[in-house]
């Protein structure tokens, strides 16, 4: 069975944009070497705690997920 080099190439295409769309939304838990975790923000709150969390968005990915 061969792999379609073809289909491969075309859909790693898209990893710029997919990435992209990612850190626009702070989902990027560890990134390194072209790989990446991603996790919802619900499951970051969890694993970091709320200061963790709040920080992190901030520093990351500009978002200001601090509440009232």
């Amino acid at each position: 069975m061969a792999v379609n080099q073809e289909k491969i190439k075309d859909m790693d295409s898209h990893w710029t944009e997919v990435m992209k769309l990612a850190e626009q939304y702070g989902f990027i838990y560890q990134a390194f070497g072209g790989t990446a975790t991603l996790a919802t923000h619900q499951n970051q709150l969890e694993a970091l705690g709320e200061e963790e969390y709040i920080s992190r968005q901030r520093q990351m990915f500009r978002n200001d997920m601090k509440g009232e």
